[in-house]
């Protein structure tokens, strides 16, 4: 038995190593692609530079995790790595998988886990403001503006310009409120439990502070409230879209990111819920409900694995719906270059239909 039980948690330590390998490395190539387009360069896309921040952090967090687990269930590594006398757990019967043993690591831990978790929300939720706040499609600059350059590079089309404020509240407002969400787990403290591998569970505490007023204010306002957030706000993007189609200008850079932030809040919601299923079935069972039942199928560490293995998603998602992140080089979307080109055809057909410098076979050609 203590053999199958060494093979599955190596072989979770191994799946750890590999997922958090590929992680790391496509995470990492988003910020090249950012810095070498230009058209890239508004907060949107310094939003998902800073998600892939945050799936680096959340590996080296999550690994972190796994490594402490497996040293407290090997004591020699425990004593190599800290210069733990041999005896001293032995004689003082110290469990170290409880919060009240190792308080200031559990509570840096669980600070950190709240910030990860709450940070991502909360910049999925403010994107999904800021799209619903802009136009529906990238703005196409006048045929002044670009009479002279009609057959350069650009053909028409500039890099999305926003006022100076819009970025910076878009990259420094979620992580400061994360931190202010978090910052009872110093103050009062308060930790949780948490899993990476069977078991092999860190900082656990007594249901009376697993399942607090502050452990419930964290699921609410970190988690429920941002995604009730995205969906609601999605399902306007999704109507806006069908009346910007109706209208003539239908697929657009605009709409690839919408559909991107579709497609990556989703499973990250699904993952969340599934850290979240204890405090869930916990009030349920308090409200005289039937709990959810899903417990015995979506283990802790599997969630959280899930929730770590999703950081591939980002780069996935991005580089298959946003071609300009595939050209490492200031190209813009070829939807709003042909757009730009239907543009300035039909205002130097208004303005100037008997000029032979400009028709439409002429624009096809760049």
């Amino acid at each position: 038995m203590k053999s199958i039980e060494w093979v599955e948690e190596w072989s979770w330590v191994a799946g750890y190593s590999t997922v958090s390998t590929l992680v790391v490395i496509f995470n990492l190539l988003l910020f090249f692609s950012v810095a070498k387009n230009k058209f890239l360069h508004y907060g949107t896309h310094y939003v998902v530079v800073a998600l892939s921040l945050r799936n680096l952090a959340n590996v080296g967090f999550t690994l972190w995790l796994v490594f402490l687990a497996k040293m407290i269930q090997t004591p020699w590594m425990l004593q190599e790595t800290f210069n733990i006398p041999p005896n001293i757990t032995q004689e003082n019967e110290i469990n170290l998988t409880q919060s009240v043993n190792m308080p200031v690591m559990c509570q840096v831990m669980s600070f950190v886990d709240i910030m990860l978790m709450s940070c991502l929300m909360f910049y999925l939720a403010g994107l999904s403001i800021y799209m619903f706040c802009r136009h529906p499609n990238p703005p196409i600059f006048s045929t002044s503006d670009t009479t002279l350059k009609v057959y350069g590079i650009n053909s028409g089309i500039k890099p999305v310009e926003e006022r100076g404020w819009v970025s910076p509240l878009l990259l420094l407002l979620p992580p400061f409120l994360s931190a202010v969400l978090a910052l009872p787990v110093p103050l009062l403290p308060r930790t949780h439990p948490m899993t990476a591998i069977p078991r092999g569970t860190v900082c656990i505490v007594p249901d009376s502070e697993q399942f607090d007023t502050y452990q419930s204010s964290i699921t609410i306002l970190g988690f429920y409230l941002p995604a009730a957030i995205i969906i609601c706000l999605l399902m306007g993007l999704s109507i806006r879209r069908c009346v910007s189609c109706s209208s003539g200008v239908c697929v657009s850079s605009f709409c690839k990111e919408e559909m991107t932030l579709g497609f990556l809040a989703a499973p990250h919601i699904l993952a969340f819920l599934g850290l979240q299923l204890p405090i869930l079935d916990y009030y349920l069972t308090k409200l005289d409900l039937p709990q959810t039942g899903l417990q015995p199928y979506i283990l802790p560490e599997i969630a959280r694995a899930s929730e770590m293995s999703m950081g591939i998603l980002l780069p996935i998602f991005v580089y298959s719906f946003l071609p300009a992140y595939r050209s490492f080089s200031s190209v813009p979307d070829r939807s709003d270059l042909g757009h730009s080109k239907n543009d300035i055809y039909h205002n130097h057909s208004a303005t100037a239909s008997d000029s032979p410098g400009l028709s439409h076979n002429s624009l096809d050609n760049y």
